[in-house]
């Protein structure tokens, strides 16, 4: 029998938590507002950034947590448990293109919907529009174009060959392999497509054989998924040390890849948070908030700290924006 456990954060969350919910430890529960946080891998600097980042607005709130797993039937059972009560809420924030779908097709009236981390809204049919939100949801683009991640990767260490590195099982991640692969096109890059599928049974043969496609290309571009996240072990002893990896997300920069264009997930979570408070501040509708995107002319750099590329790249174009971790 299926059962909904919504997961126990952990006590320095529940602290964090707690403190945003009863400011100075008297503000009165009429107040506040009732905001659902529903993650697709447990918390991150995503969700710590839109919780600061609210309280620092000024906004009282209960707050509700839910962990699918990584798994869209855990998120539906939960949806389906729990409609009464979700439709009560002020607000939902979700994590993800997954999480965010899911609760979308699913439904929950007329409760505004803010997402993050979330590569390609249009591309994933999660909004028809990026300036006037489509579905009830607005939120926070994860991402830099697949064409604007190039363009800086030529300006960093130039190529003619590029793999794009997918897992053919996520949605998110093979539309943006496509879009590398249309992009890479355009600008008359050779291209090669490998599919990692992390929870493939024999891992190691699966890793040698990876490595050996990799190598054949002067950069290898990681596309951002939460499968590649989870199998983090795997995804160091795929990508060559030797060849320059690239990747739309800063987080996968911890696991491996030598380097990221972007902002990182703290300051994407304080992004949508400035998109809650003018929903639950000053009674704006989702279609009337544009999606927020990085701007090119601000995106960080980062770098491996022990990636040993690091040295043949040029850092010209990034003087005060370079970021290593």
């Amino acid at each position: 029998m299926f059962q909904i456990i919504e997961k126990t954060l952990t006590l320095l969350l529940m602290a964090s938590f707690l403190c945003l919910a009863f400011p100075g430890g008297g503000a009165s529960t009429s107040d506040q507002q009732d905001i659902q946080i529903i993650t697709w891998r447990g918390m991150t600097p995503a969700e710590q950034g839109f919780l600061s980042r609210l309280s620092e607005l000024g906004i009282s709130a209960k707050y509700h947590h839910f962990d699918a797993g990584r798994s869209e039937t855990n998120l539906a059972g939960f949806l389906r448990a729990n409609r009464s009560e979700l439709e009560k809420r002020g607000l939902i924030y979700t994590f993800g293109t997954s999480a965010t779908n899911t609760l979308l097709n699913f439904g929950v009236g007329n409760v505004p919907v803010v997402f993050n981390i979330v590569s390609d809204p249009i591309g994933n049919n999660i909004t028809l529009s990026m300036h006037m939100p489509t579905r009830g949801a607005t939120g926070v683009k994860q991402s830099l174009s697949a064409e604007v991640i190039l363009q800086l990767l030529e300006q960093v260490y130039p190529y003619e060959t590029i793999a794009v590195l997918f897992d053919p099982r996520e949605p998110n991640s093979t539309t943006e392999a496509d879009k590398v692969t249309n992009v890479a096109d355009v600008l008359e890059k050779q291209t090669l497509r490998v599919r990692f599928i992390p929870d493939v049974e024999d891992a190691e043969l699966h890793v040698e054989l990876m490595r050996s496609q990799l190598e054949a290309a002067d950069v290898v571009y990681v596309t951002s998924t939460s499968s590649f996240v989870q199998k983090a072990y795997l995804l160091k002893q795929i990508l060559p040390p030797n060849i320059v990896s690239v990747t739309a997300s800063p987080a996968l920069v911890d696991h491996g890849v030598s380097l990221a264009f972007g902002e990182a997930y703290w300051q994407r979570g304080e992004a949508a948070a400035e998109l809650a408070a003018e929903i639950l501040l000053n009674g704006k509708s989702p279609s009337e908030i544009s999606i927020n995107e990085i701007k090119a002319n601000e995106s960080i750099l980062f770098i491996g700290k022990t990636s040993p590329v690091a040295d043949r790249l040029d850092l010209s174009a990034f003087p005060d924006r370079v970021k290593h971790r």
